[in-house]
């Protein structure tokens, strides 16, 4: 069968969103929204084949949730009346479910700030709905499921509170799951707003430090962010402190071959100044013994050259007293 909701009323100016479910038997047919007090005077709008558009509605289809979904924008007053849910079948005859929409000059008798609420896995959601009449009986349901009465107060994960005197009514589901995405209405006696919840999984991000060579006298560190799917993948530890992180024999022979890099840098580095050392010292200890050699020879010099001048006086004074 085809299911929607029964009643809608929306401001004129604004625009509404309504779901149509259908069975699962019914995927590959065609759906359409169709405007008409009798379903046998119904005159199409919009299709899923064509037109999916025609002025200011639209209509898409979601295969998964088995679920088409009909825009209006810029709703006027003469846009009220009976419309229809229907799905093509030509062998036995069409299917449709109907629903009545009333646009109204002023705010209408229940309506929500968003059609589109969401949140993630885990999380929780809240959705206020507004009301007129105080009286009227307040539900938050499930289209095709079930629903939860303001009286009844928490339910499960689902909870109602009202608050007459801002005559709004508030429904909150917490520990969502991907189970819960889908489309439920709030209710406020006759009338009926649908509301689509999406609840999407939760992510976490992990940082991670990698080691590139950039080149072979240097290197850099690059921080790439992964996001990863909690529940899907294992959450990276972080490393032990003084554990290296090494991934892949590529990498770890990178990483072996800039530590030889720079130990090899180093060793030179060594050899080099003991070698500047070496010359430093050797040149002195030649400049040492080159003044060494020179002193002794002028000591040598002058002590040979005493004996000669002491002789020589000695001669001449013999010969001068002979």
């Amino acid at each position: 069968g085809v299911y929607t909701v029964s009643r809608v009323a929306v401001q004129s100016g604004r625009s509404v969103t309504i779901p149509c479910l259908c069975d699962r038997e019914y995927e590959n047919h065609v759906k359409y929204w169709c405007h008409g007090s009798y379903w046998i005077i119904c005159e199409s709008v919009v299709r899923t084949d064509s037109p999916t558009v025609k002025g200011e509605t639209s209509i898409t289809y979601d295969p998964t949730h088995h679920v088409f979904t009909v825009t209006m924008r810029k709703l006027q007053m003469m846009d009220s009346g009976y419309y229809w849910c229907a799905v093509e079948i030509q062998e036995s005859g069409d299917k449709g479910a109907y629903l009545h929409l009333s646009v109204t000059a002023g705010p209408p008798g229940l309506w929500v700030e968003q059609q589109e609420v969401a949140s993630v896995e885990g999380g929780h959601v809240s959705v206020p709905c507004h009301y007129n009449e105080p009286s009227s009986m307040k539900k938050w349901c499930r289209i095709k499921g079930s629903c939860l009465e303001v009286n009844s107060g928490e339910s499960g994960r689902s909870e109602m509170k009202d608050d007459r005197s801002k005559k709004v009514f508030t429904v909150t589901v917490r520990e969502l799951n991907m189970e819960d995405t889908g489309w439920y209405w709030c209710a406020a006696g006759e009338l009926q707003i649908p509301v689509h919840l999406t609840v999407t999984r939760k992510t976490t991000t992990t940082t991670v430090t990698t080691h590139t060579i950039k080149s072979p006298s240097q290197s850099y560190k690059n921080n790439t962010l992964i996001t990863t799917t909690e529940g899907a993948f294992n959450k990276t530890s972080p490393p032990e402190q003084g554990s290296q992180l090494c991934s892949g024999a590529q990498t770890c022979l990178e990483r072996t071959l800039w530590v030889l890099r720079h130990a090899g840098l180093v060793l030179v580095f060594l050899i080099c100044t003991a070698v500047a050392f070496w010359k430093i010292w050797q040149n002195r200890s030649e400049l040492q013994s080159r003044e060494n050699r020179r002193h002794r020879t002028l000591h040598n010099q002058n002590n040979a050259g005493e004996p000669c001048n002491v002789q020589c006086g000695r001669l001449g004074m013999v010969v001068t007293l002979d």
